[in-house]
C-alpha cells in the first residue's frame, strides 16, 4: 500500500474516517460502552489512515454533491459490515440468554457493565467471556484485518450488483445467527429439557411430592454445571464464528 499526503489522500481519508467511525460503533468488541469514546474514535482513525492508502486510488467525488453522497456511502458501508460481524459474535451471546429463558434464571436481570443495558445472569457472563476470548484469542485482530481488506472489496462506489450480493448475504447471515445460537445452546437445552420431563414424570409417579420445591433449584444446577462444561468449546466457538463473519462478507480472514 503506498501513502501520498495529498488533497486526493485527503478526501480518502474523510471517507475511510466515515466508514471506520460507523464500523466501531456498531462492531464487537470495540463497540462496547466500557471502552472510552476517544479510544473508539483514535483506532478509527488509524483504521481510517490505512484505508485511505486503498481509497486514493478509486474514483474520488468531484464535487460537494458527490462528496455528501460518498460520505453517507460510506457510513452505510461500516453500519452494515458491523452489523454482519455482531452478528456472528453476539450468537455466543445470545445462547447464554437462551440458556437463561429454559433454566428460570432469566428473571433476576442485572445492568451489563459493557453494553449498560439489563441482560440475565447467563446471558451478561456469556457477553463477558466472548468479549474476553475476542481479544484473547486473536479474534478482534482477525476481524480488524478483515475490516481493512473491505476497502479492497468495496470502493468509493457500490454497483448495483454489489449491493443485490450484500442485501442476499445479510439475509443468510442472519439466519445464520439464530442457527448459531441454537447450535452453541443445544446441548444445554436438551439436558435441561429431560430435567423438566423428569420431574413431569416425577410429578405423576409420587404426587404427594412437592416437584416445585426442588425443582427450579435442580434446573439452575444441572444449568450451572452444564455452563461450566460447555465453556470448554466457547474458545473454538468464538474462533468459527469470527472466521465465518470474515469469510462471508470480507471474503476471506
Amino acid at each position: 500500500m503506498s501513502v501520498s499526503l495529498s488533497s486526493s489522500f485527503a478526501v480518502a481519508l474523510a471517507l475511510a474516517f466515515a466508514r471506520a467511525v460507523a464500523w466501531v460503533s456498531i462492531c464487537p468488541p470495540f463497540s462496547n460502552a466500557a471502552i472510552p469514546r476517544m479510544s473508539k474514535i483514535a483506532l478509527a482513525g488509524s483504521l481510517a489512515f490505512f484505508g485511505a492508502g486503498t481509497l486514493q486510488h478509486d474514483v474520488l467525488p468531484q464535487s460537494n454533491a458527490q462528496l455528501m453522497v460518498a460520505l453517507v456511502l460510506q457510513v452505510f458501508a461500516g453500519l452494515l459490515l458491523g452489523f454482519v460481524v455482531s452478528l456472528f459474535v453476539n450468537a455466543a451471546s445470545s445462547a447464554g440468554r437462551l440458556i437463561d429463558l429454559l433454566s428460570g434464571m432469566n428473571l433476576p436481570q442485572a445492568i451489563d457493565p459493557l453494553s449498560q443495558q439489563q441482560s440475565p445472569i447467563f446471558g451478561q457472563f456469556y457477553n463477558l467471556i466472548v468479549t474476553t476470548l475476542l481479544f484473547t484469542t486473536g479474534a478482534a485482530t482477525m476481524i480488524v484485518a478483515g475490516f481493512l481488506k473491505s476497502f479492497d472489496a468495496m470502493g468509493t462506489t457500490f454497483p448495483a450488483i454489489a449491493m443485490s450480493s450484500v442485501a442476499q448475504n445479510v439475509t443468510s447471515d442472519v439466519a445464520a445467527f439464530f442457527a448459531a445460537t441454537v447450535e452453541i445452546a443445544a446441548p444445554l437445552i436438551a439436558v435441561l429439557f429431560c430435567t423438566q420431563i423428569l420431574l413431569a414424570l416425577l410429578s405423576k409417579a409420587a404426587p404427594q411430592i412437592n416437584v416445585f420445591v426442588f425443582g427450579m433449584p435442580l434446573q439452575i444446577l444441572i444449568a450451572l454445571v452444564g455452563v461450566s462444561v460447555a465453556l470448554i468449546a466457547l474458545p473454538n466457538d468464538v474462533m468459527n464464528l469470527a472466521s465465518r463473519a470474515i469469510a462471508q462478507l470480507f471474503g476471506g480472514g
